[in-house]
């Protein structure tokens, strides 16, 4: 007979889920990433370096196409984002895809930006570029990116 309270209380708490923490709301999780993925594209969009930055986690790592990586967020700091300081370039994103780990605390995004170079002579340049972030969820419920990675969708020349 006691073994058999033992079994059902057990079995009644694993289908009412009692003494079981929640998961993550990986759905709310996934939303505040993209969230926060559209937000990093307005300021790059809008070429505000010092908003760009904020975005970034103090151990970020950048992994800039054919120059060195780029460590920590004074490295960040100090980077020159060449479509942000060059005049006449115009920047629009669309995020392809995200998703969130698991556990809700890493994400990852994947973009793709349309650069425009408007030149004073001659017809404008163009170039597509595919943007990869990992981001880590901060304790506050923000993200941060971790890594960054982007190359161009352009053939090599």
């Amino acid at each position: 007979m006691k073994l058999y309270l033992v079994v059902t209380a057990i079995a009644s708490a694993s289908v009412c889920g009692c003494g079981v923490p929640p998961g993550p709301d990986r759905a709310a999780a996934e939303l505040a990433l993209r969230n926060a993925a559209q937000a990093y594209h307005e300021a790059a969009s809008a070429k505000n370096a010092q908003a760009v930055v904020e975005f970034y986690d103090d151990d970020a790592l950048m992994v800039p196409p054919n120059a060195p990586r780029v460590e920590g967020i004074d490295g960040v700091r100090e980077y020159r984002f060449g479509f942000i300081e060059t005049p006449g370039v115009e920047l629009v994103f669309e995020l392809v895809r995200a998703e969130v780990s698991e556990a809700g605390d890493i994400g990852w995004t994947l973009s793709i930006g349309d650069i425009t170079i408007i030149r004073p002579e001659g017809a404008p340049g163009r170039d597509r570029v595919r943007d990869f972030h990992t981001w880590r969820r901060q304790a506050d419920g923000s993200w941060k990116v971790v890594v960054d990675m982007w190359n161009s969708e352009m053939p090599a020349s």
